[in-house]
């Protein structure tokens, strides 16, 4: 089950929809139409959205992507159940804010037009502002400065505990803060490879340029952005463009590094940055050497992010 939080608008195309919906079924009916010819735009109109992470930013306008490329979409109303309340009030928990009184769901089937997979993504709405809106999340401002307040060297030192995986034995190994090598400041070689990938890559989301993505330096890159897909087949510039618009809600950019620590072919750093919405991402970053070259797309991170101006 998927809660909406959050979204950025992104212009492609447009369906007319007002984006104030007077009814629960004007609601899921524009919003069928902003999936269905990919209003970005519209769809952000549709929900309650300021406040919320960049995780959900990507999250929705992923969906809006797939279901006016490469998915057939339906929505449809559904009444509020026990576990969706419980998963609400949970999320609105660890946000450290208050969950909006919502009435019902909004339900988006996904079917692949190749028929290869199907799947659903499950929206709470809510009256708001005199109109039906999908429900959002927002980050409470006390949650928020709890983030701030963390410390990039405790951060970094709770990612080392937590222990960093080990390819050679297949286990996390904890003793990095002691058995690893201390960086330089700037992060040595891995924290410069990891400055420059991603100062490429935020150069190319400003240019809206998928081929610069693609020359970035990450190997994730060059298959996410690419000008053909698995099978072969042409790949639309325009969809590889909209790709990059919603894959940099998520990035880091304007990255500094302040050390860390590296064993063998690994390397964990601590970095200050910001997102794709804005907001701050501090924390530790692992990041991995392929060969001679080191890819700044690892999965492996202990970050916190907050809106800027946030103070503990």
């Amino acid at each position: 089950m998927f809660r909406l939080t959050l979204i950025l608008a992104l212009a492609a195309g447009s369906c007319g929809c007002s984006g104030a919906a007077s009814n629960t079924n004007a609601l899921a009916s524009e919003l069928q139409t902003a999936l269905t010819v990919g209003d970005f735009t519209a769809a952000t109109k549709l929900a309650d959205l300021d406040g919320a992470p960049a995780e959900t930013h990507f999250h929705y306008l992923s969906t809006v992507l797939d279901c006016s490329t490469q998915s057939t979409c339906t929505v449809a109303t559904a009444p509020l159940d026990a576990a969706f309340r419980e998963e609400w009030q949970a999320g609105a928990k660890t946000l450290g804010t208050e969950a909006p009184a919502v009435e019902g769901l909004i339900v988006v089937t996904m079917q692949s037009k190749d028929g290869s997979g199907s799947g659903a993504m499950t929206i709470p709405y809510a009256r708001i502002g005199g109109s039906y809106k999908l429900a959002a999340l927002h980050l409470g401002a006390t949650e928020a400065a709890a983030r701030s307040a963390k410390s990039d060297a405790d951060l970094l030192s709770a990612m080392l505990a937590s222990g960093i995986y080990d390819n050679a034995t297949g286990a996390r190994r904890t003793d990095w803060a002691t058995a690893a090598t201390r960086l330089p400041a700037d992060g040595g070689e891995p924290g410069k490879a990891l400055v420059q990938a991603t100062a490429a890559m935020a150069a190319a989301v400003d240019a809206h340029d998928p081929d610069a993505a693609m020359r970035s330096g990450s190997q994730w890159a060059k298959i996410v952005f690419a000008d053909k897909s698995y099978d072969g087949k042409p790949v639309a510039l325009e969809v590889r463009k909209r790709k990059l618009q919603v894959q940099a809600l998520r990035m880091l950019r304007d990255v500094k590094v302040s050390g860390g620590y590296q064993m063998g072919n690994d390397a964990v750093l601590s970095i200050q940055a910001r997102n794709g919405i804005g907001w701050v991402e501090r924390g530790a970053l692992l990041i991995s050497r392929e060969g001679d070259a080191w890819d700044a797309s690892s999965a492996g991170a202990q970050t916190v992010s907050y809106p800027a101006g946030t103070m503990p």
